[in-house]
């Protein structure tokens, strides 16, 4: 598996890099792409192909959650998110995922997944993508399949507050910051579903733990 998803996300890391450097944004606007939703999403285009397509002739439901992995490393490669990585020396961990399927993707359709940062607290990050067929299809508009992460930032093997992380590198986002952070507005954005999430994950961690404990019985 490693031998296929090696090289696709050092290609959608290299796409991510020539998209950055051939953009007409300013560094600034590059940086708020995909930040909530007073900017524009970031924007990743694929193909399902054959390492994606099931015996059901249609993109195997696993293949989504690879694309949306690899929309993402696009994604931090040109917003600069991935650079000011390596330059602190930090790593951006997935602790949960979660998709759901509306409509299938045929074989060899071009499909493409919008990614936005939805939420922040003190301790972890929500990324939330939907899957949609490209401009000029009859069907364009229409969600595919969301996914909708949860993910930390570590340091030296710590986790550390992602506010103070984007505050530190990327000076852009601060702005975004009061848009990104919980909020009791009744229709603030993805605040019911960073709840549910969290409800949902304390909730499977609950039946892992005692899982846990009968086995070590």
């Amino acid at each position: 598996m490693g031998l296929v998803h090696g090289p696709r996300t050092v290609a959608a890391v290299c796409r991510g890099l020539a998209r950055r450097r051939l953009s007409p944004l300013s560094d600034t606007e590059k940086a708020l792409v995909g930040v909530g939703t007073s900017n524009p999403p970031h924007v990743y285009s694929a193909r399902a192909g054959l390492f994606d397509v099931d015996l059901m002739l249609h993109m195997n439901n696993a293949s989504y959650l690879t694309h949306a992995e690899l929309a993402r490393w696009e994604w931090t490669a040109y917003n600069g998110t991935l650079g000011a990585n390596f330059r602190s020396q930090s790593f951006f961990i997935v602790t949960a995922s979660f998709i759901r399927f509306r409509r299938e993707i045929a074989p060899l359709h071009k499909f493409q997944i919008e990614t936005r940062l939805g939420g922040i607290d003190e301790r972890n990050l929500w990324v939330y993508q939907t899957f949609h067929y490209p401009k000029g299809d009859e069907q364009r508009g229409k969600v595919l399949a969301q996914a909708y992460t949860q993910g930390v930032i570590t340091k030296k093997g710590k986790v550390i507050d992602p506010r103070d992380w984007l505050v530190d590198n990327i000076p852009a986002a601060k702005d975004a910051l009061e848009e990104l952070e919980p909020s009791n507005e009744p229709d603030a954005l993805f605040d019911e579903k960073s709840t549910r999430f969290m409800h949902l994950e304390d909730a499977m961690r609950k039946s892992a733990a005692l899982h846990d404990d009968e086995v070590a019985k």
